[in-house]
C-alpha cells in the first residue's frame, strides 16, 4: 500500500508507514472516503479499488481494435547524423539512452505513453490507454520539459559533440485506429493521419522549437502563446495543414479552454446566483462562508463562478484562484505549490539559490521569523535543509498546516477575499486534507468556493456537521428543455433559427450548457451554420461527425477512467442502443457474472439511468452523447460482430413477438454482415408500414433494402430472387403514392434479372 504522506510502497499486511511512520488508510482515489481494507469497491460512490485481471502495469489498456481521440508527438535529435559521423558509436548510445530515459520519466510524469524510439526520434501518444481533457496540453508541457532536459546536458556533451544539443518536435491531436493490444513496452499498431500529420510538422520544426497542427492549437491556446506559421504540404494529403509554433505558456490560464465568438447570457441559474450572492453578504460584514458548487462536465460550474466574480467590486474583494490539473495529481500539494509560485513570483527556470530566496522573502513577509517554516515550505520545492532531518513526518506536517492557515490568514486580513479552489476532483490527496484543515479548523473570514464533479466529496458526515453553519451546496444540473432554447436565441441572438438545428441540438445536447454552446460554435466556425442577411441557414445537413473532438475529449476521459468491465459493458450496451433492455444485454455480453455490480457502478457515476422496470427492466444513457461516443470508439468490424449477436438474441427472446421487432431487428443486421437478413426485416418493416398507410416510412424502409442488396454488382440466385420479391412488394408503395414512372423505370432496369430466374410465379407477378 502507498503511503499517503511519503507515498513510499509498503507491504499489504502493515498499518504503519516503514518509511515516514505515518498510519496508512484505503482512500478511495474518486471521492476520497476512507475505506476498510480487502474491500473492492467504495461503498460510497461504487468506483473499483482492486487492479483487474486485463491490466497492463495497472492501467486499463485500449480495447482492441478501438477507435480513439489522441495526442500525437513526435520529438527528434536535431543533428544526430553528424553527432554519429564524429563521435564513437559507444558514445551515441550512451547519449541516446540518457536523453530516451530523460523522455520516459517526462512523459511519465503527464501521464503519456512511450510508443517506440527510432533511432534519434521518440514517438509518444497522449490518450493512449488513459484519455485526459488536456492530453494537447499535457503534450506541449512534456515537449517543452524534454527540449529543457536535453539542453541541460550541453555542458557534459557540447564539447564532444562539437554543437548543443537540441530536440525539435511536432504535435498533433486526431483519431487514430488502434489495430493491436498496446503492452507496457509497445503502444500496438497505430494507423491515422493525426500520425502522419505529427511527423511531417516534426520535420518542418526547427531546432529547438515545436510545431503544433490545428486540432491541438485550438485545445491549447488558453495554455499556451502561439505564432502561426505557412502552410504546409503533408505527403499522402490533400490539402496543406496550418502549423503554429509554441511560444510560451500563459502565466494565467483562462477556463474554460475556449475562444468561440458566440456566447449565450447566463441561463436558469437565478436560484444559484442568489446563493453566491448570500455568501457574498456573509463575507462583507466579516464571516467566513463555504460554498460547495458540483456538477457533471458542462453544466456550467466554471461559468457560474465567472458571472459571480463578475458582481464583485474589484476595489473591495479580493479573488484568489488556486487550481487543480489532471497532470498533477501524482505531486503532493501541487495546488498549494502553483499559489506559492504566483504569490511569489517563482519561475520554473530559477535555480534552486534563487528559488530558496524567493521563499524566504514570502515566508518572512508573510508569517515573520517562525523555526522551520521556510525550510518545510521549501521542502514542497525539493529544496534541502538540514533543520529537517530533525523533523519527524507528522512534526513536518503540522508545520506545513500550520504555515498554510497563517498565510492564507494574513492574506485575507487587508480586505473581504473570495478564494476559488477550481477542479478540485483533479487535486491530490495531501493538498485536499490539508484544505478540509483550513476550511475546519480556520476563522478567518473569507468566502471559499470549491467547485468540482461528483463522485468527489469535499467533506465527510462529521466534517459537515463542523461548517454547518456557514456551508452551502450547489448541485448543477442539466438546463430544462425551455431553458435551452432560450440558450440557443441567446447564443445566436435571434429567435429565427432552422427547425433541424433546433431538433439535433434538442437531441443531442439535452440541455447541457457546455455541450450546446460548443456544438453551435464548431457549426459556426465549419461555416455549417452561416448567417445570410440576419438569418440563420444551414449549409448542409447535420450528422454525427459534427459534434466537436473537445465534447468527445471530455466524455472519453470520463470513461477511459472506468475499470475495464465496466467499460466493456458499457460498449456492449451502446450497440443495443441509448435504450437498452437488461434481458438483452445479460444474452449478449461477456461479463455475465459480473453484470449486476457493473450496472450498479455505472448507474452510480451517473453515466446510465434505470429507464422503466416493468414489463421489462430497461436502462438509459444519460446523454445520447455518451451513447455515440461509446459505440464510436469500437471499430467497425466488433460492431457488425456485436449487432449481429443482438439480432440473434432478439430472435430468440421475442420469437412469439417479432412483428413488433420487424424494425429494430432491421437495425441491428443492417448494421452486421448478415445482408440477407437485414434485406428481409427491412421489407417486413416495409410492409408492416404500409398496413398503417405511412407510404413514406415503408418506401424509405423498401429502398434501404434495395440499396443494401444492389450495391455489389455481382449476385448469385439468392441475391436475385430477394431482389425480385423485394421489387414486387416494394411496386405497392409505388401504386399508393401514385409514382407510375418511377415504377415502370425501376422494374425495367431489373427485367433480365427476373426472366433468368426461370421462375414463372415470380416473374409472372414481376409482369404483372
Amino acid at each position: 500500500m502507498k503511503c499517503p504522506q511519503c507515498h513510499f510502497g509498503n507491504r499489504p499486511e502493515v498499518k504503519f508507514c516503514e518509511e515516514c511512520g505515518a498510519r496508512l488508510k484505503l482512500v478511495c482515489p474518486r471521492c476520497a472516503l476512507e475505506v476498510p481494507t480487502g474491500r473492492k469497491f467504495c461503498g460510497q460512490c461504487g468506483h473499483s479499488l482492486f487492479q483487474s485481471a486485463w491490466t497492463v502495469d495497472g492501467i486499463a489498456p485500449a480495447i482492441i481494435g478501438e477507435r480513439k481521440q489522441v495526442t500525437v508527438m513526435f520529438s527528434d535529435l536535431s543533428g544526430y547524423t553528424t553527432m554519429t559521423e564524429r563521435m564513437d558509436p559507444e558514445d551515441v548510445k550512451e547519449i541516446m539512452g540518457r536523453i530516451f530515459g530523460e523522455i520516459t520519466q517526462i512523459v511519465k510524469k503527464y501521464d503519456g505513453f512511450v510508443g517506440r524510439f527510432l533511432g534519434d526520434a521518440a514517438m509518444v501518444l497522449f490518450g493512449i490507454p488513459i484519455s485526459h481533457e488536456d492530453d494537447a496540453v499535457r503534450a506541449i508541457r512534456s515537449a517543452m520539459d524534454i527540449h529543457s532536459a536535453v539542453e541541460a546536458m550541453n555542458p557534459d556533451y557540447q564539447t564532444k559533440i562539437g554543437r548543443p544539443l537540441a530536440m525539435h518536435t511536432g504535435i498533433n491531436s486526431g483519431l487514430v485506429i488502434i489495430s493491436e493490444l498496446g503492452t507496457a513496452k509497445t503502444a500496438g499498431e497505430l494507423t491515422g493521419d493525426a500520425v502522419n500529420v505529427a511527423s511531417r510538422l516534426c520535420s518542418l520544426a526547427r531546432q529547438g522549437t515545436i510545431l503544433v497542427g490545428p486540432e491541438t492549437h485550438s485545445a491549447a491556446r488558453a495554455y499556451f502563446s502561439f505564432r502561426q506559421c505557412e502552410l504546409a504540404e503533408v505527403k499522402g494529403r490533400t490539402g496543406r495543414v496550418q502549423p503554429y509554433e509554441v511560444l510560451t505558456t500563459r502565466t494565467k490560464p483562462e477556463k474554460p479552454p475556449r475562444l468561440h465568438a458566440l456566447r449565450a447570457e447566463l441561463i436558469g441559474r437565478g436560484e444559484e446566483m442568489a446563493l453566491l450572492a448570500g455568501g457574498r453578504e456573509r463575507l462583507e460584514h466579516g464571516r467566513r462562508a463555504i460554498v460547495c458548487i458540483s456538477g457533471d462536465p458542462g453544466t456550467g460550474k466554471t461559468r457560474l463562478v465567472e458571472e459571480f466574480r463578475g458582481t464583485l467590486d474589484r476595489t473591495r474583494f479580493r479573488w484568489m484562484p488556486i487550481y487543480a490539473y489532471g497532470y498533477t495529481q501524482s505531486i503532493p500539494y501541487w495546488p498549494w505549490i502553483d499559489l506559492m509560485n504566483r504569490g511569489w513570483r517563482i519561475e520554473e527556470k530559477d535555480p534552486p539559490e534563487r528559488v530558496r530566496e524567493k521563499i524566504e522573502l514570502g515566508v518572512r513577509g508573510f508569517l515573520g521569523e517562525r523555526e522551520h517554516t521556510h525550510s518545510v515550505v521549501g521542502s514542497l520545492f525539493s529544496l534541502c535543509n538540514q533543520e529537517l532531518e530533525s523533523l519527524s513526518p507528522e512534526l513536518w506536517k503540522g508545520q506545513l498546516y500550520e504555515a498554510a492557515r497563517s498565510y492564507l490568514t494574513e492574506f485575507t486580513r487587508s480586505r473581504p477575499t473570495v478564494i476559488c479552489l477550481e477542479d478540485l476532483h483533479w487535486a491530490d490527496l495531501p493538498f485536499v486534507d490539508l484544505l478540509r484543515f483550513v476550511l475546519t479548523e480556520s476563522t478567518f473570514p473569507a468566502l471559499f468556493l470549491c467547485v468540482y464533479r461528483p463522485p468527489f466529496r469535499l467533506f465527510s458526515k462529521e466534517q459537515l456537521h463542523a461548517v454547518k453553519d456557514f456551508y452551502h451546496a450547489i448541485r448543477l444540473e442539466d438546463l430544462a428543455p425551455a431553458e435551452a432554447q432560450q440558450m440557443m436565441e441567446s447564443l445566436l441572438g435571434s429567435r429565427t433559427i432552422p427547425l433541424e438545428l433546433k431538433q439535433f441540438i434538442h437531441k443531442k445536447t439535452e440541455g447541457n450548457p457546455f455541450y450546446l454552446e460548443e456544438v453551435i460554435n464548431s457549426l459556426t466556425e465549419s461555416e455549417t451554420l452561416v448567417q445570410d442577411d440576419g438569418t440563420w441557414k444551414l449549409a448542409r445537413t447535420l450528422s454525427e461527425s459534427d459534434i466537436s473532438p473537445t465534447i468527445q475529449g471530455v466524455i472519453s476521459a470520463r470513461l477511459d477512467r472506468l475499470n475495464v468491465e465496466w467499460k466493456r459493458l458499457l460498449q456492449e450496451a451502446s450497440v443495443i442502443g441509448r435504450n437498452f433492455l437488461y434481458v438483452i444485454l445479460e444474452h449478449i455480453t461477456e461479463l455475465r457474472e459480473h453484470i449486476h455490480d457493473c450496472l450498479g457502478g455505472l448507474e452510480r457515476l451517473d453515466l446510465i439511468r434505470t429507464n422503466s422496470l416493468q414489463p421489462e427492466l430497461e436502462y438509459i444513457f444519460k446523454h445520447t452523447l455518451t451513447q455515440e461516443v461509446v459505440y464510436g470508439g469500437l471499430l467497425k468490424k466488433e460492431r457488425q460482430i456485436v449487432h449481429e449477436r443482438i439480432g440473434e438474441v432478439m430472435e430468440g427472446l421475442f420469437r412469439d413477438r417479432l412483428p413488433e421487432m420487424y424494425e429494430t431487428l432491421a437495425f441491428h443486421y443492417k448494421q452486421s454482415n448478415s445482408i440477407h437478413k437485414a434485406v428481409d426485416y427491412l421489407a417486413k418493416s416495409g410492409e408492416k408500414s404500409l398496413r398503417k398507410y405511412a407510404v413514406e416510412e415503408s418506401h424509405q424502409y423498401f429502398r434501404e433494402a434495395y440499396e443494401l442488396l444492389t450495391q455489389n454488382g455481382d449476385k448469385n440466385r439468392t441475391d436475385g430472387v430477394l431482389l425480385v420479391d423485394l421489387l414486387i412488394k416494394w411496386a405497392f408503395v409505388y401504386y399508393y403514392s401514385g409514382e407510375y414512372r418511377k415504377l415502370q423505370e425501376l422494374l425495367e432496369a431489373h427485367l433480365k434479372l427476373a426472366e433468368v430466374l426461370d421462375d414463372r410465379h415470380r416473374l409472372g407477378m414481376y409482369y404483372a
